[in-house]
C-alpha cells in the first residue's frame, strides 16, 4: 500500500478528495433501498478522513473504520466522533465482530502493492462478514488509470493544486504526483507534496480470486452509467456471501 499520507490527510477533504466519499453514498443508500433494509453495521476499510461515515451519518448505522494512516484515522474520528476508527492494514487488521457489509471505496483496491495483498484483503473482508453480508467496493480499470496521464491545475483562495501523473502499460501502473501550496492563517503559503501510486489487474483475475474467498453471487457494473462495462474506466462491485 502507499504511504501512510502524513501531513496530506490533514488537507485531504479541502483539497477535494471528499467528494467520492459522497458520490458513494449516495450509491449505498440506493442500494440500501433497493434491499429495502439498511445494514446494522459497516466495516469501512481504508476509511480516510470518515467522510463516507459522516454523509451516512443519520442512517443510525454503526460504523468501524480502519486505516493505514495515523493522520486519516484522526481526522475520521474528530469528523464522526460516533465512529470506531482504528489505524491499521485492510489486510491484516483482525476485528473480533462480524458486518453486514464491508466496503473498500476510492481507488483503494488499486492501491495494494501486489495482487497477492489485493486478494489478502478480499479474504480479510469475507473473514469479517457476517453470513448473507456484503462486500462492495470499487477498482479502477487499465482505461481508468490512463486517464492519469495528464496535468491539472486548480486555483481556489485556499489553495493552488497540481496534478500530474504517468501511466505505464508494461506494468499495468500509474503514479501521480499532487503538490499543492494552501494558505495559512498568517496569509503564508504551506506546501503539501504526495505521491500515490496505483495498479490494476485483469477483471478475470479478480472476479477468481474473489471467488476463491467464498463470494459466490459477484457482480461488477461500470461506475459511471453512460458507460459500458467493456469500456468502463472504474468498476462497482457488489460480492455477498452464500
Amino acid at each position: 500500500m502507499n504511504n501512510a499520507y502524513g501531513e496530506f490527510s490533514q488537507y485531504y477533504d479541502l483539497l477535494g478528495w471528499g467528494a467520492f466519499a459522497r458520490n458513494c453514498a449516495v450509491r449505498l443508500r440506493a442500494f440500501f433501498k433497493l434491499r429495502g433494509a439498511k445494514p446494522q453495521n459497516i466495516l469501512d476499510l481504508a476509511c480516510g478522513t470518515g467522510e463516507l461515515e459522516k454523509a451516512l451519518g443519520m442512517s443510525k448505522i454503526a460504523f468501524t473504520g480502519v486505516d493505514l494512516s495515523p493522520g486519516m484515522i484522526r481526522e475520521a474520528g474528530r469528523k464522526y466522533p460516533r465512529g470506531k476508527f482504528i489505524v491499521g492494514d485492510a489486510a491484516s487488521v483482525r476485528l473480533r465482530e462480524k458486518f453486514e457489509m464491508v466496503v473498500l471505496l476510492f481507488d483503494s483496491a488499486n492501491h495494494m502493492k501486489s495482487f497477492s495483498h489485493l486478494s489478502q484483503v478480499f479474504r480479510n473482508a469475507r473473514r469479517h462478514l457476517a453470513p448473507g453480508g456484503y462486500f462492495i467496493f470499487d477498482f479502477l480499470t487499465e482505461r481508468g488509470l490512463e486517464t492519469w496521464e495528464q496535468l491539472d491545475i486548480r486555483r481556489t483562495k485556499r489553495y493552488t493544486l497540481f496534478w500530474y501523473g504517468h501511466y505505464y502499460s508494461e506494468e499495468q501502473l500509474a503514479d501521480i504526483f499532487i503538490e499543492a501550496f494552501i494558505k495559512q492563517e498568517d496569509g503564508n503559503y504551506r506546501r503539501i507534496f504526495q505521491k500515490i501510486v496505483e495498479k490494476t489487474y485483469p477483471v478475470s483475475d479478480i472476479v477468481s480470486s474473489l471467488r476463491k474467498c467464498g463470494f459466490s453471487r459477484i457482480m461488477a457494473s461500470p461506475f459511471d452509467i453512460d458507460e459500458e462495462i467493456e469500456e468502463a474506466t472504474r468498476l462497482w462491485f457488489v460480492c455477498q456471501l452464500s
